[in-house]
């Protein structure tokens, strides 16, 4: 738990209108250290006026306070001097934060710090310099006002922790906390915590409870006027107490009880739905009752909470198996903005800046403004997996932030409006047009009070703008979040379609090998016999496209990555396609950023779409660049529809890839090489059955690993061999207790590998199935030894210099990263798909002998690097380390590339799209 914060308000009031760099830098930061963060070693841990050099013959100037635990440094300038000012400082012009980042520079590199803090004891101002080495805009920036609201943002200056990226996510991590411990303190005293009527009833509670604090906080009841209550009740009675109070928080004022006492008297009629339902209050504890009052009402201010970020509260309210049993994995308003900005905020943005452009005379522009605030108050959006409603709550923020600066700029025009007039119609973004669907009960909660809080946050906004008060208590009632399975109601029925504009959000992250029946049966019922081995994900991308039909509906979801590669493509976009649906805009693969405390490590994609003919689609780069394009396709590639189908054979005429050996026998044919070695010292004639073995992850490493290789073996050999015989004797075993049959009919050969395939020629390419994505080339070689292939390598038997060449050409990279399979970010490479679909070149003899040459080049190049593996070699940050392997690489591309006929100097997405348009033509599309 952060500083307390009545100690942080002290500290706020003693600091005040005070302050001169000089006389109280020191008293200023040992009091904050001591009282604030409420460490008790601060003078040892804070060094003063510490000198720093840029010159070894002078020091520079003088560090005013360097924290070495928290990794910071802090300029501190005087009361009411202006952070962002530029002053002279050695000679040249630097606001304090460039000051300090020049200090920095100044210090040995092991000393130098990731944190630059400029301060006017008034305002701290935090910049990352990982983020930012130039120290151009702070990370954040807080005032000592704000300080007791925020104590959560500073904790990183005890040490041991990073700075938040925003005030409000280390806000909310920290509600998460609280609500999490409270979770855990009432679930345990459930006599069945997991019983659906219990898990209900905890839902509900913690979401009043949050509510109320947040009331709270925020002057929406009497200042403690909930902690005051909850004060009076022991912990014994608390339980009556809080049955109580929901009961009186849902009676209007005129059915009160008059004689009530004077602590519910303070708490007004909340109205909205939130308190109207009768549920079960387990006995309460003294623990309970203590992280209520103290750590939940008096320690923390939840007004600084972000609705958006709430479900980060949620999230840590549930065990991560529980989340990742359903697929629940919640967005950072960051990613947030990466769906609804393309979507309609960047449109409705542009429009406003067109409206506010017009001529002031004859009323053009008052006319543009109006119209457009009709628009966005009509907007309408369904979330169809609301989860805890952060893409509903983000998406509100943002129309109610548009519709104030229309407000103002009304105002502006028309110095005189008048909104009295017309009621609260100044208002028109209203929560009833913001729909959700969600199957977790606990998250419809979450959702309805995260959009209630918004609201308030919102008009509170609107008040600054119009001058005019708006209702604050009691609620509006909002049902707007369904409790029910998507995927097994009419969206309908929750919304008719011929009212919504748009459909967002992020539906559940469940790949194929983890559904669970019910969910397959979801599948099934959706996609029929062709759902095939489709993400769950896919299912709300056909029932939204089947939804919007007919109506000028836009949809973007944040997705699994894999519904845009490999197999999963043609049988989820084709059918899509084929029914009028586009492709707007997409974002390629990145890495999730989750709110939640155990962040998920997922890779994901944003796919826009609707039936709309929209001429300029827009697709995203890595970096988030967008780039206006004609199509994209199901691949995500900025050409024609096309799809590159499973195939038993290459399209051309070259040598087969095949895949590499199954062993399928519990590591009992496999050996690390102490295994080996141990195994022939105690059985020396089982040496003449041990052969080297990899799968693409042991190759890439250059990893030693054996295997015992009995093709062709007289099973009586193994009569006279008791140490392998066992070992065989549990591949049988193992095989025989397995769900396949044809697995178990491989219990009756258990010496050999569950599927031989081993190579036939003496030397043999092998391509690992699996690669880093952030590899610009998979690490492809040629075997000699006799080493058996993994299912986990595909190989070329008897391949040459010339297959060697082309297989580890940025084209063919090119050509596998966009019709590949992926495990998170990482290649999962396919004979079927990426190579019996790689157009191959039309070669010459010249063309033939120049990427010989230049493949033999690579060859050398990693040759001169012994002790280095192809890990080391292939890893994009060290590449700098091996430059004349990273020049074979580039004269070998441009080598393939003119046997192409093209010249495309590595443009990923020229070549992709010339791959593409050959593999078009070769097929007949």
């Amino acid at each position: 738990m952060p500083g307390k914060k009545a100690d942080a308000e002290a500290f706020a009031s003693r600091w005040a209108n005070k302050g001169i760099e000089n006389q109280d830098t020191q008293r200023f930061w040992i009091d904050f250290y001591q009282n604030v963060l409420g460490v008790e070693d601060a003078v040892s841990r804070l060094e003063f006026e510490k000198p720093v050099s840029t010159d070894a013959s002078a020091h520079d100037g003088y560090i005013d306070v360097f924290i070495p635990s928290a990794k910071t440094l802090i300029e501190q300038k005087s009361l009411g001097i202006d952070l962002a000012k530029e002053e002279t400082r050695q000679g040249r012009k630097v606001t304090p934060a460039k000051q300090g980042n020049a200090y920095a520079q100044g210090m040995p590199l092991s000393q130098q710090p990731r944190y630059i803090i400029a301060c006017n004891f008034s305002d701290f101002w935090v910049f990352d310099r990982e983020r930012d080495s130039l120290c151009r805009e702070p990370l954040f920036r807080l005032s000592l006002a704000e300080l007791p609201k925020n104590l959560a943002a500073i904790q990183f200056l005890k040490g041991g922790a990073e700075a938040p990226a925003t005030i409000s996510r280390a806000v909310s991590v920290e509600a998460g906390k609280i609500m999490s411990k409270l979770h855990d303190q009432v679930a345990e005293a459930f006599d069945d915590p997991d019983a659906p009527e219990n898990h209900h009833a905890l839902s509900v509670l913690m979401t009043r409870l949050m509510f109320l604090m947040f009331c709270e906080d925020s002057g929406l009841v009497a200042p403690n006027a909930f902690r005051d209550y909850v004060s009076h009740f022991q912990a014994g009675d608390l339980r009556r107490g809080l049955k109580d109070l929901f009961v009186w928080l849902d009676t209007k004022d005129e059915d009160r009880d008059k004689y009530a006492e004077s602590w519910l008297k303070k708490l007004p009629y909340m109205n909205g739905g939130l308190f109207r339902e009768k549920t079960e209050i387990p006995p309460l504890s003294e623990n309970f009752r203590h992280t209520l009052i103290v750590e939940g009402c008096q320690e923390f201010d939840w007004s600084g909470v972000s609705p958006t970020v709430f479900g980060s509260i949620f999230e840590g309210a549930l065990s991560h198996d529980h989340r990742r049993a359903n697929g629940q994995h919640f967005t950072s308003p960051e990613n947030i903005h990466k769906v609804i900005d393309p979507l309609f905020l960047d449109g409705l943005k542009a429009e406003f800046d067109e409206a506010c452009a017009k001529p002031v005379a004859g009323g053009a522009r008052t006319r543009a403004l109006k119209d457009l605030h009709e628009k966005i108050g009509g907007i309408s959006i369904l979330d169809p997996a609301a989860g805890s409603g952060n893409f509903l709550t983000e998406s509100y923020l943002c129309l109610r932030q548009l519709e104030n600066r229309i407000l103002f700029e009304l105002q502006g025009v028309q110095a005189s409006i008048s909104f009295e007039e017309s009621g609260d119609r100044d208002v028109l973004v209203s929560l009833r047009n913001f729909h959700g669907i969600e199957l977790e009960d606990f998250a419809c909660c979450v959702a309805r009070t995260a959009l209630w809080i918004a609201e308030k946050q919102a008009d509170a906004d609107t008040a600054k703008v119009t001058q005019r008060v708006y209702q604050e208590l009691p609620l509006r009632d909002y049902e707007g979040i369904v409790n029910a399975n998507a995927l097994r109601i009419d969206w309908n029925d929750v919304v008719p379609s011929d009212e919504v504009d748009y459909i967002l959000g992020n539906p559940p992250f469940i790949g194929n090998a983890r559904l669970e029946d019910s969910q397959k049966e979801d599948r099934a019922n959706i996609f029929g016999k062709s759902a095939g081995s489709l993400d769950y994900v896919a299912c709300w991308h056909k029932t939204a496209s089947e939804y919007m039909a007919g109506h000028h509906i836009r949809c973007a979801f944040v997705s699994t990555n894999s519904i845009c590669q490999g197999q999963q493509v043609e049988p989820l976009w084709k059918p899509l396609f084929e029914n009028g649906v586009h492709i707007d805009f997409a974002y390629p693969t990145f890495e999730w950023d989750s709110q939640a405390s155990d962040e998920a490590h997922v890779h994901v994609i944003i796919v826009g779409f609707s039936r709309e003919h929209i001429k300029e689609k827009v697709l995203f780069d890595r970096e988030g660049t967008p780039k206006v394009v004609g199509n994209i396709n199901g691949y995500l590639a900025p050409i024609k529809d096309m799809f590159v189908s499973r195939r038993s054979r290459p399209l051309c005429d070259v040598l087969p890839m095949v895949r590499g050996c199954q062993p399928t026998d519990d590591g009992n044919l496999l050996l690390s090489a102490e295994e080996r070695d141990a195994l022939v010292a105690r059985e020396p004639e089982a040496e003449g059955l041990i052969r080297p073995f990899s799968m693409g992850a042991e190759y890439i490493k250059g990893t030693s690993r054996y295997c015992l290789w009995m093709d062709g073996i007289d099973p009586a050999v193994l009569t006279k061999m008791p140490i392998t015989r066992e070992r065989v004797q549990r591949v049988r075993e193992f095989r025989l207790t397995s769900t396949k049959e044809a697995t178990r009919r491989k219990a009756e050969t258990p010496w050999l590998f569950d599927e031989v395939r081993p190579p036939q020629e003496k030397s043999y390419i092998a391509f690992p199935a699996v690669s880093s994505g952030r590899r610009k080339y998979v690490p492809t070689g040629f075997v000699t030894n006799g080493m058996i292939p993994g299912n986990k390598i595909y190989y070329v038997d008897g391949g040459g210099l010339y297959e060697f060449g082309i297989l580890t050409s940025a084209i063919h990279n090119c050509w596998m990263r966009a019709v590949c399979g992926r495990l998170k970010s990482d290649f999962n490479y396919s004979n079927t798909i990426v190579y019996n679909n790689f157009i191959w070149p039309n070669l010459t003899d010249s063309h033939r002998a120049e990427i010989e040459m230049c493949a033999q080049a690579v060859l050398d190049a990693r040759s001169s690097h012994q002790g280095s593996t192809l890990a080391d070699m292939y890893d994009p940050d060290n590449e700098f380390l091996f430059p004349d392997l990273m020049k074979a690489h580039a004269e070998l591309d441009a080598a393939v590339e003119s046997a192409y006929g093209v010249d495309f100097n590595g443009d990923e997405n020229k070549i992709v799209a010339h791959l593409f348009n050959l593999y078009a033509e070769k097929v007949g599309e």
